[in-house]
């Protein structure tokens, strides 16, 4: 398995064909680091689309133009679908303000278990 470290993010593809991409603890995340994701994401996925689980359980915030580029406003979206996991109050603030005013290309829901997540994302995996 191939995992990418970046600043704020760690990303890799899993066996069951769903993208990972774990928050790092009290990360603030900025424009620099939603783009250096995005591009880990295309470097990991080789052309293939595959459903992404976000773990924001550790973030300590994200910046506007951060939220603004994952919801994927002006861009093709690289990821069928979205399951964001949540735990700490922050997390929550932060996820539901990303479904609230970032209406996303793709679907996306919130979970606080990572097993309900994933079998919501198996759906939205192309083999």
């Amino acid at each position: 398995m191939r995992k990418k470290e970046l600043r704020a993010f760690t990303t890799w593809i899993g066996e069951n064909d769903i993208c990972y991409t774990v928050v790092k603890s009290n990360a603030v995340v900025e424009i620099a680091d939603a783009v250096e994701n995005t591009n880990a994401v295309k470097d990991l996925s080789d052309g293939k689309v595959y459903p992404m689980l976000v773990n924001l359980n550790e973030i300590k915030s994200i910046t506007k133009e951060a939220r603004d580029h994952f919801s994927m406003k002006n861009r093709e979206p690289g990821v069928s679908a979205i399951g964001l996991l949540i735990k700490s109050p922050a997390s929550t603030i932060i996820g539901n303000f990303f479904l609230g005013l970032n209406k996303s290309k793709v679907p996306v829901k919130l979970f606080t278990v990572e097993a309900k997540a994933v079998t919501w994302l198996k759906q939205f995996s192309k083999k």
